[in-house]
């Protein structure tokens, strides 16, 4: 009776406990993932979901292609490469026969062209020839394998690949924070996978398709990766010899990509003292030190191969829209102003979906520097890194929550503080994509230090501490998915604008309520690709943001007016025609393409100043597009700007 017994039980725990899948049975995973729980199979549908969400955001914003992702930079710098060649190219004759090829003055006509590849902005001019001024990382790992097989992916497949695989590495480090911690329920769980996935910056960055995204994204996946196995080496206090040369070996590649991530290895020092009993010391130093430490020797190599100095990593050659040589970079005095924007930028609120926007921190940088960009602060978009403050106090008082993991966690949080404020003490102004690269470890900590918490029995206290963390979570998620819908430019509207128009048409019921009750029209939105100076954020008003932006003969400006009813108003603006560069220009038009249909061509007065231009307005949200039209024929550069449109704002009829 007692062997039947048995085989029953043995029975019901083989239903109880379902199969692990395919991928769980892998050496890397680890013996603890022989069964999946429901807290697993949750974090593998958030894994999917985040997937899908990542794949439409970059796919919206770039065509994912693996043939013709010649937009993409890195593809040069693999195809370099693959050749045995440092340089992407020699630099254009007409840069070089300029008096100053690195002067923004006399360079800015000749650094963009029709595409990202035939762009140079941002390359660095060395000898008369161009090279690459962001790591090699990405080109070594994914683009080189690839030009090997026939493939030459788009910037939105690259940036791709990259995000998925690093929020997978993520959740999987969350999840050996949610098992040392233990006794979670699984809602706690899923807010938590869930803020890692979507409170982060990198659906903001896949809004991004451009070059930027592919070294912040590898450098975020090799970051990701290389935490989650120092985490599991932590916690279980084992890790063999090739796991920890992998981990080494993550952290080596996140290097190059982003130099300054060398500073997340240091989580290697508690990863050290956990394996040093029972280990030989010089075996694990090298396992640990070697890899990461090959990288960066490698990184050093390519600099002296390319510039004759180790350590220089070409930013007194870039070309970009000040002059490096001459600009005040790196003082301590930015550190402060210049970092601030990353702890505490509100978002702006819009009339119009997704009703959050991100806009530039109301900072002014200093003479020779560039402008600040788009930039949301930690506190206000992402409020649950308040829980790292609760870090030091589980170290010392409660240890056997978090174990060691609580001082991996504390240097992982000072990493990131050092990584924020690096970009602010050498070039002052703030940007929404750096802050990819310190988000993470914020929230990360932020998360186990509410998981921790929120473990033990049910006091009214506790309680409090898991609805109020939810409440932070559902917030920055929020926060996170508004903010990516439209990025740094709004390329969805400008490349996909009937999907853009279907949001905003979503969300038109809340928008003419806020009309109605401002009892005017409002002009809610504007998508171009080139937006100027933005407005200070002002909860009194309901602006929307940019108020300037200058149109190309082949670019489309689009707006978004919402009105409390139907009426007759006008568009008005501060028009200049911007072709001084080219005297013999011809006249210029404007072209407006209103709701139903409605289609007229404006002839722009010889001089500059106030143009009105006469709409229909219907009740709830308005689309509208403006363009520049020549009034005759001319082979005139089509990117030469041609149009200065200031303070645009609706006016009523009368």
């Amino acid at each position: 009776m007692g062997e039947v017994r048995d085989k029953m039980r043995g029975m019901a725990m083989n239903v109880a406990s379902p199969p692990a899948p395919w991928f769980a049975r892998l050496p890397i995973v680890g013996a603890r993932a022989s069964h999946w729980d429901s807290i697993d199979w949750a974090f593998g549908g958030i894994f999917i979901f985040a997937s899908i969400f990542y794949i439409w955001t970059a796919a919206t914003s770039q065509p994912l292609t693996l043939h013709g992702g010649s937009s993409d930079r890195y593809n040069l710098l693999a195809n370099a490469l693959l050749h045995l060649h440092l340089s992407v190219g020699h630099a254009p004759a007409q840069l070089l026969n300029l008096a100053d090829p690195y002067n923004p003055e006399e360079n800015r006509l000749l650094l963009h062209g029709p595409t990202d590849a035939t762009s140079i902005g941002d390359d660095l001019l060395y000898n008369g020839n161009l090279y690459f001024v962001w790591g090699p990382g990405p080109a070594l790992v994914l683009l080189i394998p690839l030009h090997l097989l026939g493939f030459e992916p788009s910037a939105s497949v690259t940036g791709s690949v990259f995000a998925i695989a690093g929020v997978g590495f993520a959740l999987a480090a969350l999840r050996v924070l949610i098992r040392k911690i233990g006794n979670e329920t699984l809602w706690i769980c899923i807010l938590a996978g869930l803020a890692v996935a979507f409170s982060s910056v990198i659906p903001f960055l896949l809004r991004y398709p451009y070059v930027t995204d592919d070294t912040i994204a590898c450098g975020y996946c090799f970051t990701m990766a290389g935490i989650w196995l120092a985490f599991s080496a932590i916690a279980d206090r084992r890790a063999s010899p090739a796991r920890v040369t992998v981990m080494s070996l993550c952290f080596g590649l996140a290097v190059l990509s982003r130099p300054a991530l060398v500073l997340v290895a240091l989580i290697l020092v508690p990863v050290y003292t956990s394996l040093r009993p029972g280990r030989s010391r010089r075996e694990l130093l090298m396992t640990l030190a070697g890899p990461v430490g090959v990288c960066c020797l490698l990184l050093l190599a390519y600099n002296q191969a390319r510039f004759h100095q180790p350590l220089e990593f070409g930013a007194r050659y870039q070309l970009s829209g000040y002059d490096s040589r001459t600009a005040p970079l790196h003082h301590l005095g930015y550190v402060l102003p210049g970092a601030w924007p990353y702890v505490w930028s509100l978002p702006r609120l819009s009339i119009v979906f997704p009703f959050i926007l991100l806009t530039p921190p109301a900072l002014t940088s200093p003479a020779g520097l560039a402008a600040p960009e788009m930039t949301g602060g930690l506190l206000p978009m992402t409020p649950i890194v308040i829980f790292l403050a609760a870090l030091p106090w589980l170290w010392r008082r409660r240890p056997a929550a978090l174990g060691t993991l609580a001082l991996a966690l504390i240097i992982l949080a000072g990493v990131g503080l050092l990584i924020m404020i690096l970009p602010a003490y050498q070039f002052f102004a703030p940007t929404e994509r750096y802050t990819v690269e310190f988000s993470t470890l914020f929230v990360l900590g932020g998360l186990a230090g509410w998981l921790a918490l929120s473990t033990g029995p049910r006091t009214r206290r506790r309680q409090l501490v898991r609805i109020g963390g939810g409440i932070l979570i559902v917030w920055g998620c929020l926060m996170g998915w508004a903010t990516s819908i439209v990025g740094y430019t709004n390329v969805l509207a400008l490349n996909h604008p009937g999907t853009w128009a279907t949001l905003e048409d979503i969300g038109s019921p809340l928008s003419t309520l806020i009309a109605q009750a401002a009892g005017h029209p409002v002009m809610a939105s504007v998508s171009a690709t080139n937006l100027g100076p933005y407005e200070p954020v002002r909860y009194t008003g309901l602006g929307f943001g940019p108020n300037a932006l200058t149109l190309s003969v082949d670019e489309q400006a689009r707006f978004t007016v919402v009105s409390p009813d139907h009426r007759r108003a006008s568009l008005v603006g501060l028009v200049s025609q911007r072709h001084q560069a080219e005297p013999s220009f011809p006249p210029v038009a404007v072209h407006i393409k209103g709701p139903g249909g409605t289609s007229h061509n404006y002839p722009l007065p010889a001089a500059n100043g106030e143009v009105l231009i006469p709409v229909e307005l219907n009740r709830g949200v308005n689309h509208f597009v403006l363009s520049p039209q020549l009034t005759v024929e001319s082979q005139t550069n089509p990117r030469l700007p041609v149009l200065l449109i200031e303070n645009l704002k609706v006016a009523e009829e009368g």
